[in-house]
């Protein structure tokens, strides 16, 4: 993977990192942008060289770029350079990513690309899905969701610990003491308040909900662009078979001209040894969706 090292600036002032990869030969197809779950960060994932060495060879732009909920915990430089603000998995608040995707496609509009697919892998999945529902970007021209996460299982798995935990978290942020940490019980890193408040209260980014099929989907339905969906069958975040999520997610985009999906059978959430394979899959989706 051979690429330029890039940086843009969120509307509300703050700096993000990327890779962007320009195709080998010009073309007038949509650009690929990579956003990556929660805290991992633009360059981690393994399947991103493969998948942008065969992007690039047949005419897409590849780009992958931190959103502010990059790592678990990171400091993010502001326009004023005296100025920071400590963010990550840990501090974001996860509605905030239309800001970060906006000046990645802002990014790809000025190389002159006024087409994109947007790829989200894991809760980066649940942000391309949020922005695209917010914004109706004329300019995105396709969703790619690589192993979205039941967000109901950030519930389960509080068990008995919920009600106190969204408690705690509603009282912070009331107090305005949101930043407040709370470093265990609730995820394997520390998250804050209001990251707690956002996720669980407002809940602006339960879109996936692979473990309530009779809820309304509004997100997934009012979606109306062209999908595709991948899933392993391996540490998958979900609370029913891989076959079952992505049917169930079919039916719910009711508004998309075409909802594909697929199941790699062995491959785990990460994709670590199935790269190729994931590769190809998009790849030959996207070939059959948008060459000309």
């Amino acid at each position: 993977m051979k690429g330029e090292l890039v940086r843009v600036w969120t509307e509300d002032e703050l700096q993000l990192q990327g890779l962007y990869c320009a195709p080998l030969r010009s073309s007038d197809l949509p650009a690929v942008l990579h956003i990556h779950g929660a805290s991992t960060n633009f360059y981690r994932s393994q399947f991103l060289d493969r998948l942008a060495d065969v992007l690039t060879d047949r005419g897409f732009a590849f780009l992958t770029g931190n959103t502010r909920g990059h790592d678990i915990m990171n400091k993010v430089y502001s326009k004023d350079p005296t100025a920071t603000r400590y963010i990550g998995v840990a501090y974001e608040v996860p509605e905030e990513c239309v800001l970060d995707v906006a000046a990645w496609i802002a990014f790809l509009r000025e190389r002159e690309h006024k087409e994109v697919v947007l790829l989200g892998h894991s809760f980066g999945a649940h942000k391309a899905a949020f922005y695209q529902s917010e914004a109706a970007d004329e300019r995105v021209k396709g969703l790619i969701f690589m192993s979205p996460a039941d967000h109901g299982l950030w519930i389960d798995a509080l068990g008995s610990e919920a009600e106190r935990t969204l408690s705690w978290a509603s009282e912070k942020v009331s107090a305005k003491r949101g930043e407040s940490l709370l470093d265990a019980g609730f995820a394997p890193y520390p998250m804050s308040a209001r990251t707690i408040y956002s996720l669980l209260v407002e809940a602006k980014l339960d879109i996936f909900k692979f473990g309530r099929p009779d809820e309304p989907w509004e997100v997934v339905s009012g979606l109306r662009c062209p999908i595709l969906a991948t899933m392993g069958t391996v540490a998958e975040f979900i609370s029913t078979s891989p076959q079952d999520a992505l049917a169930t997610l079919r039916d719910k985009a009711v508004s998309s001209p075409r909802c594909d999906t697929v199941v790699m059978e062995g491959a785990p959430h990460n994709y670590r040894g199935f790269e190729v394979q994931v590769a190809q899959v998009i790849l030959d989706w996207m070939t059959d969706a948008f060459a000309r």
